[in-house]
């Protein structure tokens, strides 16, 4: 079924609208949900809002080729993306509950800087007298997330120090035997 053009442009202006659009439901919620959520994660840490625009760039883009699959006769699975199904989330979280548990604990300790350790700091900059201590307080967890932001990306390019494996991979040393 052939499609309104200017409709499409403007539904895929919007994250997830023009996949829905054209029939991919799951699609189109499983982008505007990864959206809101970096741009949720983007009012608490300025540097992750970055990750707003990749997602709308990607939403964009996949609605034309979503269209240039449709015409084709090929079309894609309509599917949440990232994982498949709602089963295979479901799976994933007692798989991974690692990685969810580190992710509650450092929810936790965000909330509690921000409830404890944020206002004793600007307290104690106050009494010292220094001045624009509210800058300073407020701009602890930017820059935590910016040193760690730079610190995975310094790991996935393989710029981190290797550690050695085995000595069984170096040549033997060479000794004059005198």
């Amino acid at each position: 079924m052939k499609k309104n053009a200017l409709l499409t442009f403007i539904f895929a202006c919007v994250p997830g609208a023009g996949q829905m659009y054209y029939g991919y439901m799951q699609r189109g919620l499983a982008l505007i949900s990864l959206f809101c959520g970096c741009f949720i994660l983007g009012a608490l840490a300025s540097p992750l809002l970055v990750t707003t625009f990749i997602v709308w760039m990607f939403s964009f883009f996949d609605t034309y080729d979503l269209i240039r699959h449709l015409a084709a006769g090929d079309p894609k699975p309509d599917t949440l993306l990232l994982l498949g199904s709602w089963d295979e989330i479901k799976q994933l979280i007692p798989r991974h509950n690692r990685l969810l548990g580190w992710a509650l604990v450092g929810l936790g300790i965000w909330s509690l800087y921000g409830m404890l350790v944020e206002p004793l700091l600007y307290d104690l900059l106050n009494l010292l007298n220094v001045q624009n201590a509210w800058q300073y307080v407020s701009a602890i967890p930017t820059v935590v997330i910016a040193v760690l932001l730079i610190a995975a990306g310094v790991w996935l390019l393989g710029l981190h120090p290797k550690r050695p494996e085995d000595d069984q991979d170096l040549p033997p040393y060479p000794h004059d035997g005198q």
